[in-house]
């Protein structure tokens, strides 16, 4: 059984992925994970299984929405895993999510659930509030 992290451990790991993902740095956002990361997104027909996978989700995404800033909310550690709460502010610049951004702002909470195995991030599961995006894009 793998030794539990610190909180502080954990931390540095999801910290680390979230400034990856606010460069839209795909290749250091899939350094945070393990080589069979499991990426579930609530509402997606499939979970995403490997890097590979998980890049394709990130290009899509940062071709539909740019995170300008995330004000945290709450953050709960387990013994390898970290459940986090923030509220997201982007701007919607291609079709998120199936409807047109038109470059507009939009501001979302989202709950992650991170599993941390060797150091890495190995299963990621989001819900995001597609009832405020629905509203704000619509």
């Amino acid at each position: 059984m793998e030794k539990a992290l610190t909180p502080a451990e954990l931390d540095r790991i999801i910290d680390e992925h979230y400034r990856a993902e606010g460069a839209m740095d795909i290749p250091a956002i899939l350094e945070t994970y393990t080589d069979d990361i499991v990426f579930d997104v609530g509402g997606m027909p499939d979970h995403l299984h490997g890097k590979q996978a998980a890049a394709g989700f990130y290009k899509q995404l940062f071709s539909d929405l740019v995170t300008e800033k995330v004000t945290p909310l709450r953050r709960m550690h387990g013994p390898n895993f970290v459940v986090d709460d923030a509220m997201f502010e982007c701007r919607a610049v291609g079709r998120p999510f199936g409807m047109e951004g038109k470059n507009r702002p939009v501001t979302f909470r989202l709950m992650h659930i991170f599993e941390v195995k060797d150091g890495r991030i190995s299963r990621e599961n989001a819900w995001l509030d597609m009832g405020a995006i629905q509203r704000q894009l619509s």
